[in-house]
């Protein structure tokens, strides 16, 4: 009796098994149908562009199959393509059909070749943004692919305002989406950019990783990093840079803000033919000539090995923690703090140049720092001056300040 009882228990389960599987299998195969159907027939009367492919078709395991399909530039095709594939699979979540909630488990593009373009200041685009779910407080709260996926993409910018241009080729790009009260995001992406500036080719690899969490209201927290490698723009090179950085309290007052970021570049090499740098490097090895009191040898060619960048904000205190040059012309370290509430500014250098080296401190109030070694009434100003300037840019993009530091008196 108790294996018969078994038996039955275990045929039952099996039974209602199938039949949740058949209705899930069904509810998703409908849809896709459905979805199958509107993309024939209603897509171009809702996209208010031309929207062509070559099959499309359904998969119980990958969803939506379209291969190559295509869409217009607004009105039609003959305005050109704004976007192309060789193949895109759409897949919706089967556990959020039943509950009547449209939710995809995957949507994936193979080859695609966008093309976006910005003429006075609209972009070619802006109808087809009118098509996503409206929110007032942003679409992250109303995203609902899991996972978007671009392989071997094609991306071309132009932005006809500025009469720049960008272009990203190779590239893998994906998104993920993990559920919460407005979600967390990872964005991957892995390419070769292009773009023109001051009348020269740049062109790098590109490698970002960034994770960015977001609250009902907001952006609140991200974090990840960036390195580009081989890149050339114009006769200059740069073999390997990156960037890293952990935000968190994005969204809250100034005060509550915690930051941390570092920055590292190695290898670059700038010909002395490249542009006015050479100047500006020269003109700023004059000044520490002037401090040294012996004179600093021309720069023609530039190499830096190496640059070092490590900072915190936190509390309103800006904290340079390293800033390290090692180059050709000049080797530096330096620490740097930008003190907020207490409006003051706490700076300790050491360069060499050559076999000439120097070290000087400057601290106290922001407008009028006390600068350390004494020196001539003309140096003191430059180099009060070169303080101010710096710390005035800081403040613009750190307004750590609490009031504008007041100008100071002559030196």
């Amino acid at each position: 009796m108790r294996i018969s009882r078994y038996k039955l228990a275990l045929a039952l389960f099996v039974v209602l098994g199938l039949g949740a599987g058949a209705f899930a299998y069904v509810k998703y195969k409908n849809f896709s149908q459905y979805l199958i159907e509107q993309i024939n027939s209603q897509a171009d009367k809702k996209l208010g562009r031309q929207v062509k492919f070559k099959k499309i078709a359904f998969s119980p395991l990958k969803g939506i199959i379209v291969d190559e399909p295509c869409v217009s530039r607004a009105p039609d095709f003959s305005k050109g393509n704004f976007f192309c594939a060789k193949r895109a699979v759409i897949r919706p979540e089967i556990s959020k059909l039943m509950n009547k909630r449209l939710c995809f488990a995957n949507v994936e593009f193979e080859k695609p070749v966008i093309k976006a373009r910005e003429a006075g200041g609209k972009w070619d685009f802006e109808d087809l943004l009118a098509l996503l779910p409206k929110t007032s407080k942003g679409l992250h709260l109303t995203w609902n692919a899991k996972r978007l996926t671009l392989k071997d993409a094609t991306v071309e910018i132009d932005i006809g305002s500025s009469g720049q241009s960008l272009a990203l080729e190779n590239a893998d790009i994906t998104l993920l989406h993990y559920s919460a009260l407005a979600g967390n995001f990872e964005l991957t992406f892995s390419g070769d950019a292009k773009t023109i500036l001051n009348n020269q080719l740049l062109t790098t690899k590109i490698f970002l990783k960034t994770g960015l969490n977001f609250e009902y209201a907001g952006l609140t927290s991200a974090f990840g990093g960036v390195e580009f490698t081989d890149a050339v723009f114009g006769a200059a090179t740069l073999k390997k840079a990156g960037a890293n950085w952990e935000l968190f309290n994005i969204n809250k007052p100034a005060a509550e803000k915690n930051y941390a970021a570092g920055l590292k570049a190695e290898g670059l090499f700038i010909p002395a033919r490249s542009g006015g740098l050479k100047k500006s490097v020269n003109s700023a090895l004059g000044l520490l000539s002037s401090v040294m009191g012996k004179e600093a040898p021309r720069v023609e060619d530039l190499e830096i090995n190496s640059l070092t960048l490590d900072f915190t904000l936190n509390d309103r205190v800006l904290r340079v923690k390293r800033l390290d040059l090692d180059a050709n012309f000049l080797n530096f370290k330096s620490e740097y703090e930008l003190n907020g509430p207490a409006c003051a500014v706490d700076l300790v250098f050491s360069a060499q140049v050559g076999a000439n080296k120097f070290a000087l401190t400057a601290r106290g109030p922001m407008d009028s720092p006390e600068i350390l070694p004494a020196m001539s009434y003309t140096l003191a100003k430059k180099l009060l001056e070169a303080v101010r300037a710096v710390n005035a840019r800081l403040l613009k993009i750190f307004p750590v300040a609490t009031e504008r530091p007041k100008e100071a008196p002559n030196v």
